[in-house]
């Protein structure tokens, strides 16, 4: 078996139509969705929105979770070969180039989604139309990065703007796609979402863990199709990835216990429900640093390095989608409980 993975930077969930977007054209996508699994839940435990890691500290190279400024050996039989391709006008020639070779195990990292924004006013005409231009409103393409307030005219710019960036991907991706053969396992996913003024920020100025940064998108399109139209309920994460990979390859982690990654090959078979009782993720910003523990029903945000600006929050889920109901002081026994079960995790971690 041969395996392609391409990780976006800045994909965000809810800008894609198998994910229930119903706006924004993603074509090629969609098509992969429905030729392959898509997983509802993935969470990811490391989100870089500059890829200032590289690939092989990471949970995907490594297979243990890895919390800021915690070792984590590296522990894989095989690695694959990783290539940046950031460009996201170019990605499609550049990564069907790439695909071209003979690699049993290829990682792309890129394209990145991130703002400043060029590309063809073609495609932004589908997102501003002449009424928005009469309105004043126009193409949003170098947003700062940065703790922001934005009225609905600017709320609007930017999510069309973004829907336009989207739909550019989408496309680069369906060339991508095409020259790839039946016989390859395909996966696209995210290294983070992207924030878009949802929490009063643009991308990641301050560690907050919601879930336009940390729930992404996680499709896998199996050789001949197998399992297509398959749809996984429960939390995965990308320390999972590793050894789903190596699995297909017949080749096992040496990694072991409760830190590490698990394959996703029984969810998608369907022989199990869920892999794990809760999802976690780490992101530290400066001097501050933030948890999430994510579970089926809950997320709680806990600040660790100090922040007067983030405080510890709960969110109900998943009616809550997009955690605008914090529920932390209503529910203090649940949110202490979480809280214990979180660090020992994290103890756990760095031992």
């Amino acid at each position: 078996m041969k395996i392609v993975v391409i990780e976006a930077f800045g994909l965000h969930l809810g800008y894609l139509g198998c994910y229930g977007n119903d706006w924004v054209a993603t074509p090629n996508l969609d098509r992969l969705a429905t030729e392959g699994v898509v997983f509802d839940w993935h969470i990811v435990d490391q989100p870089d929105l500059h890829a200032t890691t590289p690939w092989h500290e990471r949970s995907v190279g490594t297979g243990r979770y890895a919390p800021p400024g915690r070792s984590t050996p590296a522990a894989l039989p095989i690695v694959p070969r990783v290539v940046r391709c950031e460009s996201l006008t170019t990605f499609g020639e550049d990564a069907s180039r790439i695909v071209s070779e003979n690699d049993t195990w290829l990682w792309i990292e890129g394209p990145s989604l991130l703002p400043p924004w060029r590309f063809d006013a073609e495609l932004l005409d589908a997102y501003f139309d002449e009424d928005d231009v009469d309105e004043g409103l126009s193409p949003w393409t170098d947003p700062p990065f940065d703790l922001v307030e934005l009225n609905d005219a600017e709320v609007l710019q930017l999510q069309n703007t973004y829907a336009a960036v989207v739909t550019l991907f989408d496309a680069q991706l369906g060339g991508v796609l095409d020259r790839i053969g039946e016989d390859v396992l395909v996966c696209v996913t995210a290294r983070s979402g992207l924030p878009l003024g949802e929490h009063g920020m643009i991308g990641a100025p301050r560690p907050l863990l919601h879930d336009e940064l940390v729930h992404v998108p996680l499709l896998m399109r199996l050789p001949g199709r197998a399992e297509a139209g398959t749809r996984v309920a429960a939390l995965t994460q990308h320390v999972d990835l590793a050894p789903t990979f190596l699995g297909a390859l017949s080749r096992e982690s040496a990694a072991s216990g409760s830190q590490v990654g698990m394959s996703l090959w029984p969810l998608i078979r369907g022989q199990v429900d869920a892999l794990r009782p809760f999802a976690v993720s780490f992101l530290r910003v400066g001097e501050h640093e933030s948890w999430l523990l994510r579970t089926p029903t809950q997320a709680l945000h806990v600040p660790i390095a100090p922040d007067e600006h983030v405080k510890p929050q709960l969110f109900l889920k998943p009616e809550d989608r997009w955690e605008v109901n914090d529920l932390f002081q209503q529910q203090l026994e649940t949110a202490e409980e979480l809280t214990i079960t979180l660090r020992t995790f994290v103890e756990n971690a760095s031992a």
